[in-house]
């Protein structure tokens, strides 16, 4: 998707200002994630907020991640 090594990534870069990902390329982003972690991304998790810098996708996958292990093994 995007031809940048990963070293030279960094959390706060822009999603679209840095890597130059259009509106099809969120699409791709969320279908990626959704496939390569097993999660689910909402339409309301499917927002500017939650896709706007790298650190903000990494942070959603994360929260979704640890939701649907408390969902499958409750604290207890």
């Amino acid at each position: 998707m995007v031809e940048v090594p990963v070293g030279r990534m960094d959390a706060d870069d822009s999603l679209r200002d840095v890597y130059g990902l259009d509106s099809l390329g969120f699409v791709e982003l969320r279908v990626l994630c959704e496939e390569n972690f097993g999660i689910t991304i909402s339409e309301d998790d499917f927002s500017p907020e939650h896709f706007a810098t790298l650190g903000a996708v990494v942070s959603l996958v994360e929260r979704l991640l640890k939701e649907q292990k408390d969902t499958v093994e409750p604290a207890g």
